[in-house]
């Protein structure tokens, strides 16, 4: 589908031809949006409980473990997941929506959280959960228009609404982060970092003005001193490394960016795991949209051949849920996201970053280039096998004092404060002080 034909698309969904870009009148649109917001806040002081929703499409886009289970154990919080289909809008195969749809429920199901999946089978229709469940808080877990237009922003701009970013913001993408009109209009975004506030008062037309810095959640598990671990590798020989091969799904530029090297190395890593097949066990981790693009380039039936071949590999195995305890138990990781190239430090482990052109380090902000500092880089699958050489198996590591460093001085909790503690505590204080 055309860049144009899509956009065409989400206009008449979302009716955003009725939403103004005229510039002082976008202003004042942010600015009722967080009056609403204020509003809707007020509204929940002194409620003795209060209904939280979790929007959900993909696993990979969870963040709220933490969250959710601080809630879960407050009297005052009633929360649950609401999962619902990723983009009708762009052409993905049906099938692997509903896949995904299931694929998202086992992963929940697993964590023992409840949930739940707003289909009716007897109308065939996706049910509006403000008239079925009535939340009072809504937390997005992304805020594009890539989903049915009930469970967008809009939709729930009466209710106090809460963004936890999918990933941890290190490219430089100004635009894609903070320019949605939803980000604009969130009661309350959580800021990874002082970085990440800054970034929103320069770049989002709220001026960050519903910003607040609690840290990333998504990174609460690594710094859990009480977290038990399962290991979720196939291979319990200890003479072998554990390596993680992460390709972004970026690999057709229709997002407006292209990291992903996937198309220049899904062969060569075959051929280097088959290599190391005594040495080393790797763990193939794509981007959970990389199916969705590569069943429109391939066709489903050479996507789903590919994605058994690491299934099924002695040396190797699939990785599309949860990423946590295998980034836990790893060794070293191998990757060309943004998200994870400041999520993996926490690991404080080796990590080498696929590049695709020698001034890579132009695609990053200035806190994800402190970041991409850490890392061992690669042009070509010679560097990669000098990485595997020299650093996983010599254990050569060179940098590990500096990521040590950089953890120290970045990474650590926020105000010597969990972020889910940080954002329960925002919460709290936005409905404490609303008028």
């Amino acid at each position: 589908m055309s860049k144009f034909k899509y956009r065409l698309k989400l206009m008449f969904a979302y009716k955003d031809a009725l939403r103004t870009r005229i510039p002082f009148l976008y202003r004042h649109m942010i600015r009722n949006a967080q009056k609403k917001a204020d509003k809707a806040a007020a509204r929940l002081k002194g409620k003795e409980k209060i209904e939280v929703a979790f929007l959900l499409t993909i696993p990979g886009m969870w963040k709220s473990d933490y969250i959710f289970k601080r809630m879960q154990e407050s009297n005052h919080y009633h929360p649950y997941v609401v999962i619902y289909p990723y983009s009708n809008f762009k052409g993905f195969s049906e099938h692997e929506i509903w896949e995904t749809v299931h694929r998202t429920e086992q992963f929940i199901k697993a964590r023992g959280f409840e949930y739940v999946i707003p289909y009716n089978k007897e109308t065939g229709r996706w049910e509006d959960i403000k008239k079925t469940l009535d939340p009072d808080i809504v937390f997005f877990t992304t805020p594009y228009r890539d989903v049915q237009p009930q469970y967008y922003y809009y939709h729930f701009a009466d209710r106090l609404t809460c963004y936890v970013p999918y990933g941890f913001g290190s490219l430089k993408l100004y635009e894609l982060n903070y320019h949605p009109i939803s980000v604009n209009q969130y009661g309350l975004n959580f800021a990874e970092t002082p970085f990440h506030l800054g970034f929103a008062r320069k770049y989002a037309a709220s001026k960050g003005a519903n910003f607040v810095v609690t840290g990333y959640p998504g990174t609460e598990v690594y710094l859990d001193k009480n977290y038990v671990s399962p290991d979720v590798w196939k291979t319990k020989d200890a003479h072998m490394k554990r390596v993680i091969w992460a390709p972004h799904h970026t690999i057709d530029g229709t997002d407006n960016f292209q990291v992903s090297t996937f198309l220049d190395y899904y062969e060569k890593m075959l051929d280097i795991a088959e290599q190391y097949k005594d040495k080393i066990h790797f763990a193939f981790k794509p981007h959970q949209l990389l199916k969705f693009k590569l069943i429109q380039l391939w066709g489903e039936e050479r996507t789903n051949a590919y994605y058994k071949r690491w299934e099924t590999m002695e040396n190797g195995q699939l990785e599309e849920a949860d990423y946590r305890d295998l980034f836990i138990h790893s060794d070293a990781i191998i990757h060309d996201s943004g998200s994870f190239t400041t999520e993996y430090l926490f690991t404080r482990k080796p990590a080498m970053y696929l590049t695709r052109h020698a001034d890579y380090d132009d695609m990053f902000n200035d806190f994800g280039k402190l970041s991409f500092q850490q890392y061992y880089k690669a042009c070509n699958t010679d560097d990669i096998i000098r990485f595997l050489e020299e650093v996983v198996l010599k254990g050569n590591d060179l940098l590990k004092e500096s990521r040590e460093k950089f953890f120290e001085e970045y990474l650590a909790p926020f105000n010597g404060k969990m972020p889910s503690e940080n954002i329960i505590e925002a919460i709290e204080n936005k409905i404490n002080h609303a008028q």
